[in-house]
């Protein structure tokens, strides 16, 4: 039983320091932290407006359909998702929590060229993904290193493996700020009252911290009598 367990543990190390691209693993390769705020609301409009202009012609968000943010961005509710390459593309209403604002934050940076696709692109995290690279014409091309650059600890994130042969539209920074702002309407897609929660959670645990002194005070005059009494 024990071996049975060091055996599943070792796998699973095995495929979160893995990613799979062009039938080569790349060891130690970690997703790049998403560096949104929830509590941004700036930056989660001008996502919204990002998502109305380029995603919403392919991608849905069912349960967004009465929200405000979405209403205001001019995301439309009763679109059609495009199949592409037979691939009908998902729902982006809860991506960011199955996925993981990190997962949804580096697989949109790691597009990269491969003519042995169909679309001509690949993904690092997702390798064999249907999508095609809308967001080069921002970002640019990139193609794979023959050596990616590994760090002291021997990880690698995606700006390690790929390295840009085409400028896009924008310059990298601009670019990270609007798969940042994208990203960070997709948190918000998937958990809209995510703040309300926060703000809620803190009265909570402030209601709380109060009630046990009030108990607490409570229980030392309880105690009082008790001892008086056994006295």
């Amino acid at each position: 039983m024990m071996k049975r367990y060091i055996l599943t543990a070792a796998l699973l190390t095995l495929c979160t320091t893995q990613i799979w691209a062009e039938g080569t693993a790349i060891e130690g390769f970690e997703l790049s932290t998403a560096p949104i705020n929830r509590n941004d609301m700036d930056s989660i409009k001008r996502g919204a407006k990002f998502f109305a202009g380029t995603c919403a012609s392919c991608h849905t968000l069912t349960y967004l359909r009465y929200d405000k943010v979405a209403k205001e961005a001019g995301i439309p509710t009763n679109n059609k998702p495009i199949a592409i390459n037979g691939v009908t593309p998902p729902d982006l209403s809860l991506e960011a929590s199955a996925k993981g604002v990190d997962w949804v934050y580096t697989y949109l940076q790691s597009f990269y060229k491969d003519t042995s696709t169909a679309s001509g692109v690949n993904n690092l995290v997702f390798p064999g993904t249907a999508m095609p690279a809308i967001l080069a014409p921002l970002q640019g091309e990139q193609v794979m290193v023959e050596k990616p650059m590994y760090d002291l600890t021997h990880h690698v994130q995606w700006f390690d493996v790929l390295k840009p042969v085409k400028q896009g539209s924008m310059k990298p920074g601009e670019f990270d700020e609007t798969v940042t702002d994208l990203v960070n309407f997709l948190a918000y897609a998937a958990e809209p009252f995510h703040q309300e929660q926060q703000t809620i959670g803190y009265w909570v645990l402030g209601f709380l911290v109060i009630l046990f002194v009030l108990m607490y005070m409570l229980k030392k005059e309880y105690w009082k009598d008790v001892e008086r009494h056994r006295e």
